[in-house]
């Protein structure tokens, strides 16, 4: 009986573990992070055309607000994380260094980015979503991965797709997840008021050399 109890305690414990997230802070915030002029005039323009078909036919000088943005890295079998990941940011976003929780052994794992405004009660109503590639083009058994440095892209369509699922898949394998996600996802916000901004910058201080300076 002794046996059969400390198996049972051993295997509810396997198998709600990955239920399990732990906490961890970005490293720093983002307000020293850089976001190509080209993509600010891109988000400018598009809340000029917002305005308009809201009814704002002579809008004053743009206002900006801060989001919320949290993460989550969890995975279905152990290996590729130290252990399910909760990062938490200051208001706004901030970057977060991989290396605390990502492992260098074989493995998958999901990630999740929430961008939410506590103000309207957590919903984005007009959102969009880009993303600032870091990471230098590489090549992996004949295919490529990375974006390219300062590299940028709308992936609105597919940002809502993904996380309305289990979220991006990554790959701890020969560091994959780095060229992958490596660079700043920015969540835009559009209100008559105001344009609300977070940016979850990621960055791995292991592989330097995979990275844009």
């Amino acid at each position: 009986m002794r046996f059969v109890s400390l198996f049972c305690i051993f295997l509810f414990h396997f198998l709600s573990w990955g239920n399990d997230f732990v906490d961890h802070s970005a490293k720093t915030g983002s307000r020293d992070v850089m976001i190509p002029r080209a993509l600010v005039a891109r988000i400018e323009k598009d809340y000029q055309e917002f305005l308009e078909k809201e009814g704002v036919l002579t809008p004053g000088p743009i206002q900006r607000m801060l989001l919320n943005v949290r993460a989550e890295l969890w995975q279905e079998r152990p290996g590729a994380l130290h252990e399910n990941a909760r990062i938490l940011t200051p208001l706004g976003g901030g970057v977060v260094d991989l290396a605390d929780i990502v492992t260098p052994l074989r493995g998958s794992f999901w990630m999740k980015i929430h961008p939410y405004s506590e103000k309207s009660g957590g919903k984005l109503d007009n959102a969009r979503f880009f993303f600032v590639s870091r990471a230098k083009v590489r090549s992996i058994q004949g295919e490529t991965y990375g974006a390219g440095c300062d590299r940028w892209m709308d992936i609105t369509s597919y940002f809502n797709q993904v996380m309305a699922g289990k979220g991006f898949q990554l790959y701890s394998t020969d560091q994959r997840y780095l060229s992958v996600v490596g660079g700043t996802f920015l969540a835009v916000n559009f209100t008559k008021e105001a344009i609300a901004v977070a940016s979850l910058t990621f960055t791995d201080s292991r592989y330097p050399e995979m990275l844009c300076e």
